[in-house]
């Protein structure tokens, strides 16, 4: 992912994080080519962000945040950020937006989406998950039968084929019409970035559709991982201005048929209409988004596009412990990860190292 990707920059490279010869934290970084109002711009998206809670030095994550941002490039995106990493990254001139940061859901068999979160939340017993499935199976069946059931109603006049990087670029101009900030790609990208996808099979099977009217034009596709009797997530929904409430309908039939007990997805504020009131989509906060843009010495906060998660997991403060922000920093030594490779070069002191090949 790192070192292998198609937009791979030796000006923005990965971070890692050394103390006493040992690994301490982490800041993955991928870098991006995007168009902001048209204009070339090289993007930043940290895409993991780890540190280890029992390392003494406490800054060792606002050590490598800043590291990643005292990069060349123009935009800095952060994605899946918990609340910790989301006020180091306010504190130190970034932006939060609230609508990127919501999810919706919408339940398609609601006995098999409730089951669902108490497996995922309230840790509920697996041999009594196994028990009750049968049970909550045959309630969503009864319960599909006694009102008309809008997933067992196809539109005819609409057809799907599968989605392939050479249809995904030559209609991104249609689909991405209006946003501010759009992704460059081009076939061989795209074709990486969904093998990529493809592979996380823990998710689910990855579905990639291509949605066309009567006339075989491509309207939008989707993209989401189908998992039966859980609740599927959604990667993308693209789509023609006038088209998305269609396309949506369309990925919520798949995932009906193909089992999933329920459809989540981030939400794009230009669709907020249609997921909110067309779907009588459920709302909920996901991670926090924020974005950084650099214009020389000076930092503006702005609000566009998207990016994959991040995380910086860090101990709680003990009771009696002087704030982080009272600390006095250390000396540390940050250096970037010059040459892919999976060793790390040990040090005999605390600091930020690259990594090496051995």
């Amino acid at each position: 992912m790192l070192f292998d990707n198609p937009w791979c920059d030796l000006e923005l490279p990965s971070w890692v994080a050394e103390e006493n010869g040992r690994v301490s934290g982490f800041y993955a970084v991928m870098p991006r080519r995007m168009l902001l109002h048209g204009r070339p711009i090289r993007v930043a998206v940290g895409c993991q962000f780890m540190v280890d809670p029992d390392k003494s030095d406490s800054l060792m994550a606002l050590k490598l945040a800043k590291a990643c941002l005292s990069g060349p490039q123009d935009l800095t995106l952060a994605d899946g950020a918990n609340d910790r990493a989301r006020r180091m990254w306010i504190g130190i001139g970034g932006t939060a937006s609230l609508l990127y940061s919501l999810q919706w859901t919408r339940p398609l068999r609601p006995a098999g989406y409730v089951l669902s979160l108490l497996q995922e939340r309230a840790g509920f017993p697996a041999p009594l998950a196994l028990a009750a499935r049968p049970l909550g199976m045959l309630a969503d069946a009864v319960a599909a039968r006694l009102r008309p059931n809008r997933f067992l109603r196809e539109e005819t006049e609409l057809a799907e084929d599968a989605l392939d990087p050479g249809a995904m670029v030559a209609h991104l101009p249609d689909v991405l019409d209006g946003n501010a900030l759009q992704p460059v790609y081009d076939a061989r990208s795209l074709a990486w970035l969904l093998d990529q996808a493809a592979r996380k099979t823990r998710h689910g099977k990855l579905r990639a559709r291509a949605v066309r009217d009567g006339k075989r034009r491509l309207i939008g596709w989707y993209l989401y991982y189908a998992q039966a009797g859980r609740v599927s997530e959604v990667l993308q929904i693209a789509a023609r201005h006038g088209s998305f409430d269609r396309v949506l309908q369309r990925l919520l039939v798949d995932a009906w048929r193909r089992g999933a007990a329920a459809v989540r997805g981030r939400v794009d504020p230009r669709f907020v209409q249609e997921l909110g009131t067309r779907f009588s989509a459920a709302w909920r906060e996901s991670g926090g988004f924020g974005s950084m843009a650099m214009e020389g010495r000076r930092v503006t906060c702005i609000t566009l596009g998207s990016a994959p998660p991040a995380r910086a997991p860090q101990r709680p403060r003990a009771p009696g412990r002087r704030p982080e922000h009272s600390r006095p920093l250390k000396h540390v030594v940050v250096e970037p990860m010059r040459d892919p490779g999976r060793a790390i070069r040990p040090n005999n002191r605390s600091s930020c190292s690259h990594w090496s090949r051995r």
